[in-house]
């Protein structure tokens, strides 16, 4: 994937890098120990601990929307099948968001993912991240799936590409 320039404030896209690592991860954590504590236990940080191995496949990857060479969004795709792939880890910090650079992001994830040849992305969320549903929705998700997890509910959103 070739970087992707995204306005003249120098935000751009581009894949994960190894030096990316803690603040990846802090970014993360911490978007969903302020905003999702009840929803966190629902993500387990077992993937946030080797990015490069997790998304390693050839049909997975993880992508890092920087500012002033700082992450300041991700979005992560993970194989499931030769056909699903599973959105995952798709943050904007709160200061850079209703800019249209989530929609961005968003839209590169579904870019890789018609290269790869998937006929369907699938987007699991929670009841509470009305940012992430109603963004989703705009894109063409379609929610298939509501399954009760502790306090909230996890939803199950797909896309069809094909």
């Amino acid at each position: 994937m070739k970087q992707v320039v995204l306005n003249h404030n120098n935000i751009f896209i581009r894949k994960f890098k190894e030096q990316d690592s803690k603040k990846v991860k802090d970014l993360i954590i911490t978007i969903l120990s302020k905003e999702f504590a009840i929803e966190k236990s629902a993500y387990p940080e077992t993937d946030m601990e080797h990015i490069n191995s997790s998304y390693g496949g050839k049909r997975d990857t993880f992508l890092v929307l920087v500012s002033e060479e700082k992450p300041i969004g991700t979005v992560a795709i993970k194989e499931d099948s030769k056909f699903i792939a599973l959105l995952r880890r798709f943050f904007v910090l709160p200061k850079f968001r209703k800019q249209g650079l989530g929609t961005l992001l968003l839209k590169e994830a579904i870019k890789f993912c018609r290269e790869k040849g998937f006929h369907e992305v699938v987007f699991r969320t929670t009841d509470r991240m009305g940012s992430a549903i109603k963004l989703c929705k705009k894109n063409g998700f379609i929610e298939r799936e509501k399954i009760p997890f502790e306090n909230f509910q996890i939803i199950k959103f797909v896309l069809t590409l094909k």
